[in-house]
């Protein structure tokens, strides 16, 4: 690579740049659904007439699985609408 062309691709194409990418809304959707989580879990264990024997794999396993899909859907659904935008 010659110094004088500039900083280019390893096999010389020419690249633009388009819009940035809406990641503080995934951020805030996350922190959203954790905030979401966390207070159901406080729900389940105060206030439902649920076992311990449902209450503990429902708080270990289900509300960190559900917090997961949740988050993972929205923000494609997210990706989707910025792709098709364009």
């Amino acid at each position: 690579m010659v110094e004088s062309e500039g900083a280019t691709t390893l096999i010389g194409r020419t690249e633009t740049h388009g819009r940035p990418y809406p990641s503080l809304l995934e951020k805030m959707i996350l922190l959203t659904l954790v905030v979401v989580a966390v207070m159901t879990g406080k729900w389940m264990w105060v206030e439902s007439d649920w076992s311990a024997f449902v209450l503990w794999p429902a708080t270990v396993c289900g509300l960190p699985l559900g917090t997961l899909i949740l988050t993972e859907m929205l923000s494609r659904i997210i990706q989707r609408i910025h792709v098709s935008s364009e």
